[in-house]
C-alpha cells in the first residue's frame, strides 16, 4: 500500500464517517477506479447541495432497508443520521414508510438496525 492509498482511505473515512470493506478492497486493488468513483459519491451523497446530510442519511437508511441490506450497513447510516441531527423518532418514521411499499421483511431489518444504532428499549414477554 502506498502513502497515497492510505491518505485516500483516510479521506473517505473523514468524508463519510465510516469505511465499508469494499472501500478498503477497491483502494488496494483498483485505486484508479476509486479515484473516479469517489468524486461521484462526494457530489451526490456527502457533499452539500440542495439536500442536507440528515435528509440524505434518512434516504440511505430507507433505501438500504428496502433493499434488505445487512443490519451492520444500515446501522452505519443510523449513526451518521444521528450525527447529522436526525432524532431517533425521525429515523423510525422514515423506516415506517418502508412498510406499505415493501413489506415487513424490509421493515424488520431496518428496525433491527435502528434499535441497535440508537440503543432502543425493548419490552420482553414473560415466558414459561
Amino acid at each position: 500500500m502506498t502513502k497515497e492509498q492510505q491518505d485516500y482511505i483516510q479521506r473517505i473515512y473523514q468524508n463519510r464517517g465510516y469505511v465499508l470493506d469494499f472501500h478498503k478492497v477497491m483502494v488496494a486493488e483498483d485505486f484508479e477506479w476509486v479515484k473516479l468513483y469517489d468524486p461521484f459519491v462526494r457530489y451526490t451523497y456527502t457533499g452539500q447541495r440542495t439536500l442536507d446530510r440528515k435528509t440524505k442519511e434518512l434516504l440511505q437508511i430507507v433505501a438500504l432497508a428496502a433493499k434488505q441490506a445487512g443490519a451492520e450497513h444500515i446501522k452505519l447510516h443510523v449513526k451518521e443520521a444521528l450525527t447529522a441531527g436526525a432524532t431517533k423518532q425521525e429515523i423510525l418514521e422514515a423506516l415506517q414508510c418502508v412498510v406499505m411499499v415493501l413489506g415487513g421483511v424490509s421493515f424488520n431489518m431496518g428496525i433491527q438496525a435502528w434499535a441497535e444504532g440508537v440503543g432502543a428499549s425493548r419490552v420482553e414477554p414473560k415466558t414459561g
